[in-house]
């Protein structure tokens, strides 16, 4: 053990501070090293030389490489405070003592199935308890939900859920020194992601958080681990997904009054203060390229909450979709070379050619500034969501930014074919150049009346050969 100052450590000089499971900065970096060279004695780690820890306390290594403490003597209680530095030691048992002097008072008696998690803070603690026969977090008093850094809740049960999913972390990040879970915590997980994958198979709006591939490989994998629910790898990987299934859960409300069953459905009270007035402002200006986009932007981020494949599948089709535009844009400022040996109208040039530019520019850009999104998963998806809808205009913005490049192609397109016009016009005399161009307006009027879900009007005449005795009274 490292050997540092002698000063005692008193819990009175800190405070003991509530934390949950997902809050505790795992990944952080918290020291820095630095390697060196070293020499090696002879016959070195031939024979186990003894690790010097505090009485009751022994070491596990994490299958991602941390090592963590645990006591399993008295009150369960693990950490990854490094308890081969003395001091870190003895201020670690300092706070176990002074938690279990305050539990006492308080009247908590602690069971075979309560773990104690801590970790200091400078001359601070965070803590949590966790119950392994009820899979939840609780603590030695009363906090608010905002106060832990939690999630509103809508009832008792639904925080219930949310705890169930801090616990199911707490397992995934201490796995090793537990000896395994209840053979039907794999059981049931395998039937969740059975039904979840039936769920994917027949229906494009499940709310499960995996798709079809996925939960056939997390089923695969887990069935194949089922016999060694022992091992702290295989207690690793269940605790996991379930932490991952119980969020889904929770957002689904799964259980509760009203809950979640569709993807698209939004269940969560708020104020519409979304402006509607400039949604036809928008899609005309765009014509209609927005539309789509705004539907998929709003779709994603119904009640603030982003399905990870739903995501990514909606960005690789945009990507698809602004390099098709950029080498479609591309194409046509080729095309403009011939407005060089044709009597076209350099103005009508100029617009077209400027058109198809801004559609280049802005596909790239747009390729550019999304490329690291491009298959990101949930959190970048929500962390980008969230930035970019407007308060008062939504995900109106984005959609329209989105559909810059094929808009500005549109554009560009419209100018360049209104050139063939000019030249009719100049080639052909009047009366032959407006019947070819009014037979192109109406063909493309035909087109749009049988490709669009936008009907146009039709014009309705009533004919009739005969008077009612209504009317011929009235002569």
């Amino acid at each position: 053990m490292e050997k540092q100052g002698t000063a005692k450590f008193s819990p009175s000089a800190g405070a003991l501070l509530p934390i949950v499971a997902q809050q505790t900065g795992r990944y952080d970096v918290m020291k820095k090293v630095q390697r060196s060279s070293c020499i090696i004695e002879p016959g070195k780690f031939l024979s186990t030389l003894p690790t010097y820890l505090p009485p009751q306390w022994s070491d596990s290594v994490h299958p991602e490489g941390k090592v963590y403490f645990h006591r399993n003597s008295g009150l369960r209680v693990v950490t990854e405070s490094y308890l081969y530095n003395r001091d870190t030691a003895e201020n670690i048992s300092a706070w176990v003592m002074e938690i279990e002097e305050r539990a006492s008072k308080k009247g908590f008696v602690f069971t075979d199935q309560t773990e104690l998690f801590l970790q200091l803070d400078g001359n601070n603690c965070n803590y949590y308890f966790v119950d392994h026969g009820v899979r939840t977090l609780f603590w030695l008093d009363a906090y608010d939900t905002s106060a832990l850094g939690m999630l509103p809740v809508v009832s008792s049960s639904h925080l219930k859920t949310l705890l169930e999913a801090q616990y199911w972390s707490h397992i995934e990040n201490f796995c090793m020194h537990s000896g395994g879970l209840p053979l039907n915590t794999i059981d049931d997980l395998i039937a969740t992601l059975s039904h979840a994958l039936l769920d994917n198979l027949t229906s494009t709006q499940s709310t499960f958080p995996f798709n079809s591939a996925d939960c056939e490989k997390f089923r695969s994998l887990l069935i194949s681990l089922r016999e060694r629910i022992n091992d702290g790898r295989t207690v690793c990987i269940v605790g996991r997904l379930w932490s991952m299934i119980m969020y889904a859960r929770y957002e689904t409300h799964y259980g509760e009054e009203q809950s979640r069953l569709s993807r698209e459905i939004s269940i969560i009270a708020k104020e519409d203060q979304e402006i509607q007035w400039s949604k036809p402002l928008i899609s005309l200006l765009s014509l209609r390229a927005a539309d789509q986009y705004l539907v998929h932007l709003e779709g994603l981020f119904i009640d603030e909450f982003v399905y990870g494949s739903a995501w990514d599948a909606f960005m690789a089709s945009c990507m698809k979709g602004w390099q098709r535009s950029s080498l479609n844009s591309a194409a046509l400022l080729l095309l403009h070379i011939l407005c060089f040996f044709l009597p076209v109208s350099p103005l009508l040039a100029y617009v077209s050619g400027s058109l198809a530019c801004l559609s280049l520019l802005t596909s790239v850009l747009l390729i550019h500034r999304h490329e690291e999104l491009d298959m990101a998963g949930a959190a970048p998806a929500h962390a980008y969501l969230d930035e970019i809808r407007s308060k008062y205009f939504g995900m109106q913005g984005a959609a329209f930014a989105y559909a810059l490049p094929k808009a500005f192609f549109l554009y560009s397109i419209i100018a360049f074919v209104s050139q063939w016009g000019l030249i009719v016009c100049q080639h052909i005399c009047l009366p032959y150049a407006s019947f070819c161009i009014g037979f192109m307006f109406l063909a493309l009027i035909a087109f749009q009346y049988t490709t669009s879900r936008i009907q146009l009007p039709r014009p309705s005449f009533r004919v009739r050969l005969f008077r009612s005795s209504k009317e011929e009274n009235m002569v």
